[in-house]
């Protein structure tokens, strides 16, 4: 029997152990809310999660997962994940140990009754949820409400987040809890080596989050700008060259204006994490001399 190729990523060794541990064969329920309790609960960090159909989801883990199962480690059909071959030891020194007495612990957790017990003690994964009104009683809905009521937001405001160090879920968590309704892709070539932020992704996943997604390349720097930035003074130079372009990108910058008026509250995104290191940042600071736009960097 051919060698099964060892998965690249630490956290998909980490998968494929919490999957033996928990018996070998887990409902993609139950697979995604263990998934999240070992993060939570037993101070594993490989994985975050946003609010979904279903509660906590990781995008990412299922995404290892089709890859696992190409590997030829696992198999899932539209209900379950069976493993195929045992990972062997394969985790850090101590975290066996960790993840052995988590799996004792939830051993009798399943269906309702893991569901319940992680929308009652995580309120704001059931947000989105199709099912809380069913699994939970008049108390513990209440929680899940006064949740989604603190998401809500109620003036008008551009903000501009960019990916740099986050993960998918929690970018978009980030999204969620700023009410953002429409993301904005300033990048000129929305495309990135990196789980969940190519144009093709975030076009796909973000509206079943609750947020719209326009790529608006107009708004991008070439690449062929972006060359020899070694310096502080470099980006200055870049961003100063950039602002001299803007009046040139007047349907866009009105484009921008009427989405705010229609969707209220609207996101710029590029990849660099501070805005004053990314030309996102000149662009809001136009609407806001020229158009009074109240904008905020997440």
């Amino acid at each position: 029997m051919t060698a099964l190729k060892t998965p690249k990523f630490y956290r998909q060794r980490f998968l494929l152990l919490l999957l033996e541990m928990a018996g070998g064969c887990l409902s993609k329920m139950d697979f995604q809310k263990l998934l999240f309790l070992s993060q939570k609960e037993a101070g594993f960090s490989y994985y975050d999660f946003v609010p979904y159909h279903y509660g906590c989801y990781s995008f990412q883990a299922q995404s290892d997962i089709e890859l696992l199962g190409s590997l030829g480690w696992l198999e899932e059909n539209s209900k379950s994940i069976n493993l195929l071959a045992k990972p062997g030891d394969c985790l850090k020194s101590g975290e066996l140990d960790v993840i052995n007495q988590f799996t004792k612990q939830f051993k009798e957790y399943r269906g309702r009754k893991l569901v319940t017990y992680v929308y009652e003690r995580y309120p704001y994964y059931a947000t989105r949820s199709k099912i809380a009104t069913e699994i939970l009683d008049e108390i513990s809905y209440r929680k899940v409400s006064a949740e989604r009521n603190k998401l809500i937001g109620k003036d008008k405001v551009i903000y501009t987040i960019g990916y740099e160090g986050l993960s998918f879920e929690s970018y978009v968590n980030q999204l969620l809890k700023s009410d953002v309704r429409l993301l904005c892709d300033v990048r000129k070539n929305p495309l990135s080596r990196k789980f969940g932020f190519s144009k093709g992704v975030l076009s796909r996943l973000l509206p079943k989050l609750g947020v719209n997604y326009l790529h608006i390349p107009d708004l991008g720097i070439r690449s062929d700008m972006r060359q020899e930035l070694n310096s502080e003074e470099d980006y200055k130079k870049l961003f100063r060259a950039y602002v001299r372009t803007l009046p040139q990108k007047m349907g866009s910058l009105q484009l921008l204006k009427s989405l705010l008026n229609e969707h209220q509250r609207i996101a710029l995104t590029c990849y660099e994490k501070e805005h004053h290191s990314c030309h996102r940042h000149c662009v809001t600071d136009y609407l806001e001399n020229k158009s009074n736009i109240r904008v905020r960097h997440i």
